[in-house]
């Protein structure tokens, strides 16, 4: 089986500008899942590493779960110029800048239960599906709220279909290095300064298709179809189920109890999550 590299990215500062504690917290199915994630990763792909800010690896440390992450931990740098609040997942962008291709960037939510290889083999860029191009979410260029002297490059269509990123594989470190640098310079380049949707989906999942499209690559795709992902058992993504377990305290119980047995069956050596204080 071909090693696949992963990684995770957890960047707090969009988590500080909406709590008041001095310490980083995750919600208990969040904490879980990301266990999850990064050890059936390491079963089915392989390697994967965990980019984190100063309080982001301060917190796994304090849990006890670093060793999780058998490609290491790296710290990240997001500069104050880019806006947590708009940007919540700018952290991801500066990772994947770090981080050397091929590789696999993989969302916290979102837990691989197979090999990957048949997917990505022969591709240069494969994500989980194109998007398509609704107005409310993927507004024109005179949307946007930009500085004095940012112009869009005259070569990126509006017209490319944007890229779920929630699972990104990149091949090319050259053309990562372009996107990843034309991301960061439209989120240093922005004025916004309230969470919109637009401008961060803008930045991380319409900009990859431009970039793409200008530079003649293919982006492929593990689900083209959208029926193929309902009834797909490759990976689980949380995302919008986040919000029922945040407040369904019986689903969130009945949740966290499939995740600590599915870890306690498959992962035995991984006691440290009996000490969590989220398994009963």
């Amino acid at each position: 089986m071909r090693k696949i590299e992963g990684f995770h990215t957890l960047w707090t500062a969009p988590y500080f500008k909406q709590n008041t504690e001095d310490t980083y917290s995750m919600q208990d199915y969040e904490l879980l899942t990301m266990i999850l994630s990064a050890l059936m990763w390491r079963k089915m792909n392989g390697p994967i590493t965990l980019y984190g800010d100063e309080r982001a690896i301060d917190y796994v440390e304090r849990q006890g779960i670093a060793h999780i992450w058998n490609g290491g931990i790296k710290e990240i740098e997001v500069p104050d110029r880019v806006s947590p609040r708009v940007f919540w997942a700018a952290g991801k962008l500066y990772a994947l800048k770090k981080a050397k291709m091929p590789a696999v960037m993989v969302d916290l939510d979102l837990i691989v239960w197979k090999n990957i290889e048949k997917y990505i083999e022969g591709t240069n860029i494969c994500a989980i599906h194109r998007e398509g191009i609704y107005p409310d979410v993927y507004p024109g260029r005179e949307f946007f709220n930009m500085k004095d002297g940012y112009a869009f490059d005259p070569g990126w269509s509006w017209d490319e279909p944007p890229v779920n990123t929630c699972m990104l594989y990149m091949a090319d470190e050259q053309f990562k290095n372009y996107y990843v640098d034309s991301s960061i310079n439209f989120m240093e380049n922005c004025r916004e300064t309230e969470e919109n949707l637009c401008h961060m989906v803008f930045a991380e999942q319409r900009l990859l298709a431009m970039c793409a499209g200008r530079e003649g690559k293919i982006i492929s795709s593990f689900f083209p179809e959208a029926a193929d992902i309902e009834g797909q058992d490759v990976f689980t993504h949380l995302w919008g189920y986040k919000n029922i377990l945040k407040f369904n305290y019986q689903k969130r119980v009945e949740f966290n109890d499939r995740l600590c047995e599915r870890i306690e069956r498959e992962f035995p050596e991984e006691t440290v999550i009996r000490e969590l204080n989220v398994c009963r």
